[in-house]
């Protein structure tokens, strides 16, 4: 891209990664403070630092959740799919992302129940299945987490040096981590949920922004505008023919392209979401009785971050590609900056202006921060409680612990954006990388699953499936891109079939081996087991921790109860685990199980199939699925920005008030 392209200058990409970044770095120093002395929070402990005191109410917990599926890959991506197969791959991306929330809400009431002080999967994996298991599946989930950061930071960094006249690739890449460092070595979960929360706040104002204003603009002409010109261009020949779309056309629903997009997506995010021990520690963190609607609010609501978005500026950037007013005019975009998401970028500079280009760069920083600063967390776990603890220091203190937390939070944001350069030097882009992780964050998937929920599952079972798993997909990607082109180069293997086929084959087969391997003598677990265990994963405190963090501060939402299968003290100060309310625990395990196939049935069976048939959107259709897409938009706004100030406002008023002087309302014990 050149300079004539007139976008941002080289100082707006820098004010925003530096500024911005540091602008939350002071934030959630002033929050971590104001937090520990009006709330009786300790950042010191690594209860606080790692699971936020499992207290964290419904209002955090829906920002969190949601904001954990905002990937800046999502805005760009989106966009890019509908330009490629057509107005439904905006609801496949959606969809790929709503049963994954699911999934991880299953989980999480499941270690909920039968692990209560787990502070990530790895530990439960290691009290089932010992050493071996851990060690491999450490390894699964540190790939998983530099696979994640570094898928978005490499699309993120690629769109701003896009936006910002050219800024060097490898500056924006590491200045990205530049400020989530700072504030979660300082806050740590607790300040990803609070960062989540305002990243959350602000990108849905500029989504909101954003597709009004494009919709509405001149060269759009509104929804029925935007339909007609799609229309009347595709009557006239003047736009692509889409190979596998009905009749080539871009409004329809019989598109194979975006069923296939959908689904290695889909598979990919399962993943990315299953395997990564950043999502575990939101669900573990959450207090009981908010997991439930906090989870079922993201599922649901996902939609309104690439509904709208992908209809709007995907298919305005279809219908403007060839006006004077698009950046690359009188060319189109190149495949290049097609697969790397640049379309979205163009289209906003061309409909709304620098003002909202520059908007738009603040949403996609915010987007790729959010997911860096959960990576981070992740891996800063790993290393101290699965690795320092584990293997090098069994007795570590609490305090041993935070340090070394502190280190591995620095030491993997350098990790991730260096690696993040590496794949931009060898050609790899934000599509490609995007269609082909799924080979390696999947094969530990179903086994992971059954961890928690199949007491049959046997050690060689599980050791071995995810082994198989990444042999047999990596080796069907490879034969299928050369078997169905000829040749393995970046160019077939990135092709949408052979990424199919081996992501498939990377999550069903070790899900069939475990079942084989497992029946052969099927294992008998008693859950009991991990309850008993859950002692010896409880963090020893020292004098000076337990006196700054001997009260327990009450939900957001002002539930007076213990924490539900939280870890406290006895009077020998030796760890009691408290036990979660039976009761309840099967009441959420019904709602969730149940909702989960719910949602299966709908974003998979009931909602798409029967629109893939051969037929053209009439104009009314066209019209109820964008007008869907914007209250989707608004309604996320409203919940996901504004209900978890409602729902603070009790440690919200206690904060003003001490900072005020006024006599702060006091915390139950």
């Amino acid at each position: 891209m050149s300079e004539s392209l007139d976008l941002l200058p080289k100082s707006a990409g820098y004010g925003v990664l530096i500024g911005v970044g540091a602008f939350f770095a002071l934030f959630i120093i002033i929050a971590t403070k104001l937090s520990n002395k009006y709330l009786n929070e300790n950042s010191e402990s690594t209860e606080m630092f790692m699971v936020a005191n499992r207290s964290v109410g419904i209002g955090l917990t829906g920002s969190a959740v949601y904001s954990s599926w905002t990937w800046a890959t999502a805005l760009l991506w989106v966009v890019t799919m509908v330009y490629l197969y057509g107005v439904q791959s905006a609801f496949w991306y959606a969809a790929g992302s709503s049963i994954q929330i699911c999934f991880l809400a299953v989980i999480g009431i499941e270690a909920k129940k039968k692990i209560p002080t787990s502070h990530t999967c790895l530990e439960i994996v290691q009290l089932r299945y010992g050493r071996t298991g851990h060690v491999i599946y450490m390894i699964l989930c540190l790939i998983n987490n530099l696979v994640s950061a570094s898928s978005m930071i490499l699309g993120a960094a690629g769109a701003i040096s896009a936006m910002c006249d050219n800024l060097h690739i490898v500056a924006a890449t590491l200045l990205i981590p530049f400020g989530v460092l700072l504030y979660t070595a300082v806050g740590g979960l607790k300040s990803t949920f609070l960062t989540d929360y305002v990243h959350s706040f602000i990108l849905l104002i500029i989504l909101c922004y954003i597709n009004t204003a494009a919709i509405s603009s001149e060269h759009i002409g509104g929804i029925d505008g935007l339909y007609d010109k799609i229309i009347k261009k595709e009557a006239a020949g003047e736009l692509r023919h889409i190979a596998g779309n009905f009749k080539g056309s871009f409004l329809t629903a019989k598109s194979q392209g975006a069923v296939f997009f959908g689904l290695i997506h889909s598979i990919g995010d399962t993943g990315l979401t299953i395997m990564d021990s950043s999502f575990w520690q939101k669900s573990f963190s959450a207090d009981l009785r908010a997991s439930v609607p906090g989870y079922l609010i993201a599922a649901v609501l996902i939609y309104a971050n690439v509904w709208a978005l992908g209809i709007v500026l995907g298919l305005g950037n279809v219908i403007i590609e060839d006006l004077p007013i698009f950046p690359t005019y009188p060319n189109k975009m190149t495949t290049a900056e097609v697969n790397s998401g640049f379309g979205l970028i163009y289209t906003t500079k061309a409909l709304l202006g620098t003002g909202a280009l520059g908007a738009l760069l603040l949403s996609i920083y915010l987007s790729v921060t959010s997911t860096v600063s959960a990576q981070l967390i992740s891996v800063s776990s790993i290393i101290s409680f699965d690795i320092y603890r584990n293997y090098i220091e069994p007795n570590a203190t609490n305090k041993q612990l935070i340090t070394v937390s502190h280190l591995g939070v620095v030491f993997f944001g350098l990790f991730a954006a260096g690696f993040s350069i590496m794949l931009h030097y060898v050609g790899v882009d934000m599509t490609w990388f995007g269609y082909f992780y799924s080979m390696l964050n999947c094969p530990g998937v179903i086994p992971m699953i059954f961890l928690l929920t199949w007491k049959h599952q046997t050690k060689l079972a599980f050791i071995i499936s995810p082994i198989l798993g990444i042999i047999g997909g990596l080796a069907v990607w490879i034969g299928s891109a050369y078997g169905l082109y000829g040749e393995v180069t970046i160019s077939t293997t990135g092709q949408q079939l052979p990424c199919l086929y081996g992501g498939l084959t990377a999550l069903i087969l070790p899900g069939i081996s475990t079942v084989l391997i497992s029946l052969i003598k099927p294992a008998n677990y008693d859950w009991n087991e991990l309850t008993k265990q859950s002692q010896l994963i409880a963090v020893e405190e020292s004098d000076s921790d337990k006196d700054s963090n001997s009260v327990n501060e009450k939900n957001d939402h002002d539930i007076v109860t213990k924490e539900v299968g939280s870890s406290n003290e006895n009077d020998q100060g030796e760890p009691v685990i408290v036990q979660a309310d039976e009761s309840l625990i099967k009441k959420y395990r019904i709602i969730f199980y149940t909702f989960s196939i719910v949602v299966l049935l709908v974003t998979w069976v009931v909602w798409p199939l029967p629109l893939y048939r051969d037929y053209i959107w009439s104009k009314a259709f066209f019209r109820g699925s964008t007008v869907m897409g914007f209250v989707w938009l608004y309604l996320a706004f409203i919940v996901i920005g504004l209900y978890p100030l409602y729902d603070g406002r009790h440690s919200l008023k206690r904060v003003f008030d001490g900072v005020f002087g006024r006599t702060p309302t006091k915390v139950n014990n």
